[in-house]
């Protein structure tokens, strides 16, 4: 009966929070427009309007970038990779890693938070279970290390991790740790390709190759990698 009294308060918490969202986006002026107009961009993957979108929003431009990275996280088959490159060409591959970093961050654990909240009914319909399932094995498994791999390389898709690792038991501070460092390298050389983005395809083909020799080595010495991080695990 305890139990029951306790989880009621939670399941309204839910249940206001998704209320909420939908008022929000429905009511709140301009709100609508922006996101479908962010999220259509980086579908089609239409860049030049990507920067102008934006810029358009003059000293807010930094504010927006980072929260298209966090929306992105939350809508299916919209790459945060195209942001990252997108943040670099606008602002400069310094300060385009970092909004790119901070969003990706705050958009991992907003996954994070809704696999933990929500569960696995509400993640089937943002994610396809033959991923989920992998990951979510591949998590279970290998422990935090597997967040740390994955978040070297963009081959394996940011939000797929984030649902599949708050499916699991991990805490919310070992994954944010793990995803804050494990991203922070190729978010620093795709935003150096961001800023150079007329160069040669072999450019990107080079650092893609180089953030998966990483993400190996890493994989390789992970039960090192785990306890040096957290020694009291």
């Amino acid at each position: 009966m305890a139990r029951s009294i306790k989880m009621k308060p939670l399941y309204l918490w839910k249940i206001s929070l998704v209320i909420f969202a939908a008022i929000a986006y429905f009511h709140v002026p301009g709100l609508q427009v922006f996101l479908v107009k962010g999220t259509t961009y980086l579908r089609y993957r239409d860049f030049e309007g990507l920067r102008q979108f934006i810029l358009s929003y003059g000293l807010w431009a930094p504010v927006v970038s980072i929260t298209l990275m966090v929306v992105q996280s939350l809508v299916p088959l919209v790459p945060g990779l195209f942001i990252t490159i997108a943040n670099a060409w606008i602002f400069g591959w310094q300060q385009g890693a970092f909004y790119s970093w901070a969003g990706g961050l705050l958009g991992a654990l907003l996954d994070f938070g809704v696999a933990r909240w929500y569960g696995r009914s509400v993640v089937r319909q943002l994610v396809n279970d033959k991923y989920l399932d992998k990951t979510d094995e591949f998590i279970k498994k290998n422990g935090l290390v597997a967040v740390f791999i994955t978040r070297l390389t963009p081959i394996i898709p940011f939000k797929v991790v984030s649902y599949g690792a708050g499916l699991t038991t991990m805490c919310w501070w070992r994954f944010m740790i793990a995803t804050g460092i494990g991203q922070a390298p190729a978010t620093v050389l795709y935003s150096i390709l961001g800023q150079n983005i007329t160069h040669n395809i072999r450019i990107t083909i080079a650092i893609t190759s180089f953030v998966v020799v990483i993400s190996g080595v890493v994989y390789y010495y992970r039960e090192k990698i785990t306890t040096g991080l957290f020694p009291n695990k």
